[in-house]
């Protein structure tokens, strides 16, 4: 079950792109264990300085409709999902590459200055800004899906409905139910080595309310998420428990302010609001374990995690809060204006987190918000526009690298190209030093530096990372165990694991 996409074309909407990872085969993929393997590109090489970067691509793969996959559909594909007239939020995922931010940003017009090229049709040279040792990782993100050019200028962002989408992954798509479904099966002239065992993926849509677990209990879905709301229930019952898996996820949920406007241009207001949060309550009770406490970007086992060092920073501390509020200018509260929180959705999880927080703050700062519900793509729409003065958001990591989720989130950038209007100069430095250096030591040396400045400056204030669960119906096998001895479930895997209906 899950929400219907908008599209299938996640050059247009990175997270809101539904199953595109089951029908798109990026140049690399991240395996259940967040480790990159081949995927239309059988292998690369980067120069000794790690700025250009070769991606030799398999001979003989087609996309659905028999056209060849070349090195020129990618090329064409990454020039435009940064072309400025696409208006995609996330290209920024992709400055990196030499000359995509001047594009993107309108310094330059010209598309050919960004440094992607097909020497020829199996072969993909991309060319770095600086040094950039994870390039490959921007290589498998689910926004570097490859588009088949003749589709998309036939019907435009409509491409991707029923009838005219063509992919070049293990499924294919052959039913697109508005408000219904969408139904995926195996692609005959899919020839690398992904080929799933699934003969036929059946996604039922989510419209309106939450329908909760109830179809997974009657038999009509294999999996079904769990929110905190229904997971004392299927807790407490012996065979759903048994059917129960939960997992740690790569995210963290995080307070954001408009920092360049009073009241949240204080620091010392932001430190106050960091240490007057109890995030034990917010994952135990409010989130039913289904969250982890957060004191920094970077979730534990990440590559780069520092929370343990840096706790203090941002951690619980009632008094210490009052403290620092006083030192605002605000004692007791006294003077403080009301403001606006922004919360995206309504879902019932959210509520209630917000809720929480709401009565935190009023009772250790007698500061009052204003709960504001805005759908979800104005919220993101003008979270990337700076617009939001003080609420909730939340990132999940896309690639395991410190960079995906400190540069990528936080570097400063102008509106409209990124997510906060936060600027801190040494941060940045640091940041643009870690993200060029070769030496793995002294780029995570310097990853753990930004990350202090990040929580003693309060561009956030982090409050849980994610735990996932999930109700699995026993018939459904083949879901790799981790190393960590998690069964985490993610459409990728579906397409180069051995998951299978059965004994």
């Amino acid at each position: 079950m899950g929400g219907e996409p908008k599209t299938l074309d996640a050059t247009l909407d990175n997270y809101g792109t539904g199953a595109s990872q089951y029908i798109f085969e990026r140049l690399a993929l991240l395996n259940e264990e967040d480790q990159l393997i081949p995927g239309a590109a059988e292998r690369w090489e980067s120069s000794k300085d790690g700025r250009v970067w070769t991606f030799h691509l398999r001979k003989g793969a087609r996309w659905s409709d028999g056209h060849p996959v070349t090195a020129h559909d990618f090329e064409w594909t990454y020039k435009l999902l940064l072309d400025p007239a696409q208006a995609n939020v996330y290209a920024f995922l992709f400055y990196e590459i030499k000359g995509a931010r001047d594009f993107n940003q309108r310094r330059v017009t010209n598309r050919d200055a960004v440094g992607v090229r097909a020497r020829d049709d199996l072969t993909l040279v991309i060319e770095a800004a600086r040094p950039c040792p994870y390039l490959p990782y921007l290589t498998s993100f689910i926004s570097a899906s490859p588009i088949p050019r003749w589709q998309f200028e036939k019907y435009g962002r409509k491409w991707t409905e029923s009838g005219h989408c063509v992919s070049n992954f293990t499924f294919k798509l052959i039913e697109w139910t508005p408000g219904r479904r969408q139904v995926f099966v195996l692609d005959p002239t899919y020839n690398g080595q992904y080929k799933a065992r699934l003969e036929r993926v059946v996604i039922q849509f989510i419209t309106g309310t939450s329908v909760g677990i109830f179809p997974y209990e009657n038999n009509e879905a294999d999996l079904a998420a769990v929110t905190p709301a229904d997971l004392p229930r299927v807790q407490a019952d012996p065979k759903l428990r048994r059917e129960l898996f939960i997992w740690p996820h790569q995210s963290t949920g995080y307070l954001l302010f408009q920092t360049k406007r009073p009241p949240f241009n204080n620091v010392k207001l932001r430190q106050a609001i960091a240490h007057a949060i109890d995030r034990d309550v917010l994952c135990k009770v409010v989130m039913q374990g289904l969250a982890a406490p957060a004191y920094t970007m970077l979730p534990p086992n990440f590559p780069g995690y520092v929370g343990d060092r840096f706790r203090s920073l941002q951690a619980f501390n009632p008094a210490l809060a009052r403290k620092l509020l006083a030192e605002a200018g605000y004692p007791a509260g006294k003077g403080l204006p009301r403001v606006e929180f922004w919360m995206g959705g309504s879902a019932q999880a959210t509520r209630g987190l917000v809720q929480a927080i709401q009565g935190m703050l009023k009772t250790h700062l007698n500061l009052t918000i204003q709960v504001v519900t805005h759908e979800g793509v104005d919220y993101i729409n003008s979270l990337y526009q700076h617009r939001i003065p003080f609420g909730l958001t939340g990132f999940q990591s896309d690639y395991p690298d410190p960079h995906n989720m400190l540069s990528m989130v936080w570097h400063s950038q102008p509106a409209g190209y990124g997510r906060h209007d936060w600027a801190n100069p040494t941060f940045d430095d640091l940041l643009d030093r870690a993200d060029s250096e070769i030496d793995p030591v002294k780029r995570f040396q310097l990853y753990a530096r930004a990350e202090q400045v990040l929580a003693e400056d309060v561009g956030g204030v982090f409050l849980y990372h994610g735990v996932n669960a999930e109700l699995r119906k026993p018939w459904v096998k083949g879901i790799p165990r981790t190393k960590s001895g998690h069964y985490p479930f993610w459409g990728n895997y579906i397409t180069h694991t051995r998951v299978y209906i059965g004994k």
